[in-house]
């Protein structure tokens, strides 16, 4: 907010500048009068009038501009301040020419329709296939368009064009423009579709911005590339297709391959193959050139050769081991016969006890009651045994 002081007049012209110059004021559709036109160069300078107010306007570039005094016109641009000249204006940067006023609306409220819908959703468009065999076309079999893309098909890469002819304007073009998508996505043999007509005035591209139109687009199995009137003009069609091309002959380019290109890639293709051939044909050469006999002789001779050493550095391996490990079990032996010698009934009798035996049943006895009177004994001591018969026993 301005407080009370002396101001420039810089800095009123900027306080104003930045008031008006907002996004509510910019990328705007006005439409009104001509009056007060001039060109200067490739500048045309005008007012847009209506019965209430008038509003000065600048477009830049504006070469192709066919604009004069008292036409009817839509424009769309920014809101700005000229500080140099104290006034507010309007640039310029799109025209539409012709009392469109209500058309354009509906134009726009159509277009906000459908894409809330999700019509022009980039996830719902089809790719384009790199090498159709047959492209359908969509448009007059009378107007310019048909013989653009012939043409451009003709000199980039020849294929079966297959035409559905339609009017482009007037009331059945809508009607016959859905029927001919729908017969297209019944064949078998199409794999691309073109929708287009020539340039002409934004009010006779009405057809492509029905929503009939615009549902058969979307519906379509195929995927469709629109070429509608010039680059400048935009159709419903063109936001629902696939792809949107500039013009006709643009859209024949984006529907077929160059085949000079093709064939560069092919050539290169070729060359990078022939090459990788040799390389392997050369790595093979190198290996029958190992496998001469000669050489396989030398080859298995130091093969065998390393093959005896590794033999004999195993053998002398395993011997090391069979020696520590009998020396071990050697070992071990005789500490078992120690211990066995030591528990030998034999080393007993030698300290003069003996080992009696019944004779009946050959079984040794240790207790008196394991004997009975008569029972003949043997008596085993250190070095031989004895038989004897039992006369009398007692307990202690």
């Amino acid at each position: 907010m301005l407080k009370k002081k002396i101001f420039s007049v810089g800095e009123i012209a900027n306080f104003i500048k930045n008031l008006l110059e907002r996004d509510e004021l910019r990328n705007i559709w006005v439409e009104g009068e001509i009056s007060d036109y001039r060109k200067v160069g490739n500048n045309c300078y005008f007012s847009l009038k209506d019965e209430r107010a008038s509003i000065k306007c600048v477009m830049f570039n504006a070469e192709n501009a066919s604009l004069r005094e008292g036409m009817k016109v839509i424009v769309k641009g920014d809101v700005g301040v000229y500080e140099k000249r104290g006034y507010y204006q309007l640039y310029v940067r799109e025209i539409k020419i012709g009392g469109i006023g209500e058309i354009f609306i509906k134009f726009l409220e159509m277009k906000e329709k459908l894409e809330k819908e999700g019509l022009f959703d980039r996830r719902y468009k089809k790719a384009i296939p790199p090498i159709p065999s047959t492209v359908g076309v969509i448009t007059s079999k009378e107007g310019a368009a048909i013989h653009d893309i012939y043409n451009v098909i003709s000199r980039r890469f020849p294929l079966r064009i297959v035409l559905a002819p339609v009017r482009v304007q007037g009331e059945t073009a809508a009607d016959e423009i859905v029927r001919a998508i729908e017969a297209l996505n019944e064949r078998d043999d199409v794999d691309v579709i073109i929708l287009a007509r020539g340039g002409g005035r934004w009010e006779d591209l009405q057809a492509f911005n029905e929503e009939k139109v615009a549902r058969a687009i979307f519906r379509s199995r195929i995927p469709i590339i629109s070429g509608v009137g010039h680059e400048s003009d935009f159709t419903i069609a063109d936001f629902v297709a696939d792809v949107r091309a500039a013009t006709p002959s643009a859209a024949a380019e984006m529907a077929v391959p160059d085949g000079r290109e093709i064939m560069e890639w092919m050539d290169e293709a070729m060359e990078r193959m022939l090459s990788l051939v040799a390389r392997r044909v050369g790595r093979a050469m190198e290996t029958l050139e190992g496998m001469r006999p000669e050489r396989m002789m030398i080859h298995a001779a130091r093969g065998v050769e390393r093959k005896r050493e590794r033999c004999e550095g195993v053998v002398k391996e395993m011997e090391g081991v069979m020696n520590s490990l009998i020396a071990s079990r050697r070992h071990d032996m005789e500490v078992l016969h120690t211990a066995l010698e030591a528990m030998s009934p034999y080393r007993v009798l030698e300290r003069g006890y003996s080992i009696c035996i019944r004779e009946k049943d050959n079984k040794v006895f240790s207790s008196i009651g394991d004997a009975d009177i008569g029972d003949v004994l043997r008596v085993i001591v250190k070095d031989g045994e004895a038989k004897c018969r039992m006369e009398e026993k007692r307990r202690k």
